[in-house]
């Protein structure tokens, strides 16, 4: 009998190349696993998947009355709400990638310890499940940018490699994020925090450019240069006209995506044999 028809115990490590060979083959299952969780997410719900419109319509106008309006950040800033909406849709895409991913050993125990697959497939799937959510709210960002006077251009096409990037570094960081999930549990709970304050320190409400003077000098590489805030300046310039990206922001989201893929994806197959173990 051949090893590719061979039972193999639950928990199994496979060399790098097997594993990758091994997943590849899954990734049908994958995309239809990521669809089923999407689909049976708002299923009991009155108003069913309307919600995956609805949840970052209403995210963006808490947003927008608390900074907007009560606090008033968004003076100097050339259409603040299509800036804004983008800003929270964005980094909505990969703080959920991010949590999902984080829990996606933890909440699969039972499969985990009952059937014999790579459980990178458990964060993929949650990347996955994140990405076909997010794909709704680009309809919210088209109606703000085009509402508040931006024109169509041949450069919103651009979003297209934006998004693909971008869900590779969600992916890489919902792997990475799995395994220590997994190996110190609190994470589960404190990484929320976490995420929302990478959100806040990364630009979705206000212009870093033009709040550099009210944060320390020591931290501002970490400002321009986090990959939340390329994503969000991509993703801006791309469809409001004020706005422009360089060279050096698209080799930036790339570095960031292909790191903290590789990475990640390398981080988790190193623990593939506790899974589910501990």
């Amino acid at each position: 009998m051949s090893d590719s028809h061979q039972l193999r115990p639950v928990g199994q490590k496979l060399n790098f190349g097997a594993y990758i060979k091994d997943l590849w083959k899954r990734r049908f299952f994958m995309m239809s696993f990521a669809r089923a969780r999407v689909e049976g997410q708002n299923s009991s719900a009155a108003l069913g998947q309307l919600w995956l419109l609805l949840t970052p319509l209403l995210t963006a106008a808490v947003y927008y009355l608390l900074f907007g309006v009560i606090l008033g950040v968004s003076r100097g800033i050339d259409n603040f709400i299509a800036f804004l909406v983008i800003g929270v849709m964005m980094f909505r895409f990969t703080s959920n990638s991010a949590n999902a991913g984080a829990i996606s050993i933890i909440s699969n125990k039972g499969l985990i310890r009952s059937l014999h697959f790579p459980r990178a497939l458990l964060p993929i799937s949650a990347s996955l499940q994140q990405f076909l959510q997010f794909l709704p709210s680009l309809v919210v960002v088209f109606v703000a940018v085009i509402a508040t006077g931006e024109s169509i251009r041949l450069t919103w096409l651009l979003i297209i490699p934006i998004i693909f990037i971008q869900f590779v570094f969600n992916t890489g960081l919902a792997l990475l994020l799995a395994r220590i999930v997994n190996k110190t549990r609190d994470l589960a709970k404190l990484s929320p925090f976490l995420i929302r304050m990478w959100g806040y320190l990364s630009g979705i409400f206000f212009s870093i450019e033009l709040s550099k003077e009210r944060f320390p000098e020591l931290i501002e590489p970490f400002l321009t240069y986090n990959p939340a805030h390329i994503f969000m300046e991509l993703a801006r310039s791309v469809f409001i006209e004020s706005f422009d990206s360089t060279v050096q922001d698209w080799l930036w989201g790339i570095g960031w995506a292909v790191t903290v893929f590789l990475i990640g994806f390398y981080f988790f197959f190193k623990g593939e044999g506790k899974y589910g173990r501990d």
